[in-house]
């Protein structure tokens, strides 16, 4: 028969406050009590269907604005027109791809008989603003069934995570699985920071769920040790002290190298705020030094451009970044000769400086341009 130890360190190893019991349910008057009730909150989540603009919201403005000449062509009867729709819709579109089309209230109170009847070009006005307006259509109607979708999932997706953390206990976790399933796939993030629709409520229960899951594993855990304990032999009783011990040391130097970590991570964040602040003064850097050069008696020749360039090392591709408003990795830029500004001479004469072309080399930022006189 197995022995059991009861040694301090043994008996502080094993969990004290394991429910021996079935969980019990929740009670229904919780803080975040339900808005809607268990079965309608499910029937309205599963029902949810995700917006879409349609077929025509992946065409573009040329194919759409192609159809309704089809379409016009055939109402009127316009045989050559449909039957060269490729070649005249690609020259109709040419002549009103840039021009504004009639306003909505023109396209509204045009008759289809002036419509079907007139200059061509301002037929195909006509159909081009018919095409706009249906996109505008076509986009609004998406935004209010986008923004109905997500405030029904607010309600729905709270109450049915509220009402399944209520009714969940240790031995009937499926279901509140199965509804933190469904609510994580109708959920849409791009949607409700788009439409600004609050989704706090759902992402709380959402929260609160996962923390009663894991709640509902770490007693299962703790019944399982307490059980493993209870009918070891001595020799285990001793092995898990030594590993329990064993945890704690690496627990504690766990958190030790986090903290290190974390005062590293500090120092790091002011070095590279510091590096990052050398760039605001970059471009001017450059200019200045680009001026100081820009002198009469430098010009080879008074009819031809003289190069002259600047060079700083230490550069890093942040830095030049940030300096020059280009992605990360990026190694060309360029100045508008204007920033370097303009030497003057007499008799209405100065001098002036060409685009400067910035690139990296390395950590080597080198800076190229000409200056000339402009009489």
């Amino acid at each position: 028969m197995a022995t059991v130890l009861s040694t301090p360190a043994a008996t502080a190893s094993i969990p004290s406050a394991v429910s021996q019991s079935p969980s019990k349910k929740r009670a229904a008057e919780s803080p975040a009590s339900p808005s809607m009730t268990l079965a309608a909150a499910k029937k309205t989540l599963s029902s949810l269907k995700l917006p879409s603009k349609g077929k025509g919201a992946t065409q573009s403005e040329y194919v759409r604005f192609k159809s309704l000449l089809l379409k016009d062509a055939k109402a009127r009867g316009d045989k050559d027109t449909t039957d060269n729709i490729t070649k005249i819709a690609k020259e109709a579109w040419k002549n009103v791809q840039y021009q504004t089309p009639p306003s909505a209230d023109e396209l509204d109170t045009k008759t289809d008989e002036t419509s079907s009847s007139g200059d061509d070009v301002q037929r195909y006005l006509r159909l081009k603003g018919v095409m706009l307006k249906e996109e505008r259509e076509m986009q609004a109607k998406f935004d209010a069934e986008a923004k109905a979708y997500c405030t029904a999932f607010v309600t729905s997706a709270s109450s049915y995570l509220q009402w399944c953390l209520i009714e969940a206990t240790e031995e009937n976790q499926q279901p509140l699985l199965e509804a933190m399933k469904l609510v994580k796939g109708q959920y849409l993030p791009f949607h409700f920071r788009t439409y600004r629709v609050d989704d706090t409520p759902a992402l709380n229960a959402l929260r609160e769920t996962l923390e009663q899951l894991k709640e509902f594993k770490k007693l299962k855990d703790e019944r399982a040790l307490l059980a493993k304990l209870q009918n070891a032999t001595e020799e285990g009783l001793k092995l898990h002290v030594k590993e329990h011990i064993r945890l704690l040391a690496q627990t504690a130097e766990l958190e030790k190298l986090k903290k290190n970590k974390a005062v590293e991570d500090e120092k790091q964040r002011e070095a590279d705020g510091r590096e990052l602040a050398k760039a605001d003064d970059i471009q001017d850097e450059i200019t200045r030094a680009l001026k100081k050069q820009m002198k009469y008696g430098s010009l080879n020749n008074k009819h031809s451009a003289t190069r002259i360039s600047y060079t700083k090392g230490g550069v890093s591709h942040k830095v030049f970044a940030k300096a020059f408003g280009v992605p990360v990795g990026t190694k060309q830029a360029t100045i508008d000769g204007s920033e370097v500004g303009e030497t003057y001479l007499r008799y209405g004469a100065s001098l002036k400086c060409t685009e400067v072309k910035v690139k990296l080399v390395g950590d080597e930022l080198v800076a190229q341009t000409s200056f000339f006189m402009d009489k």
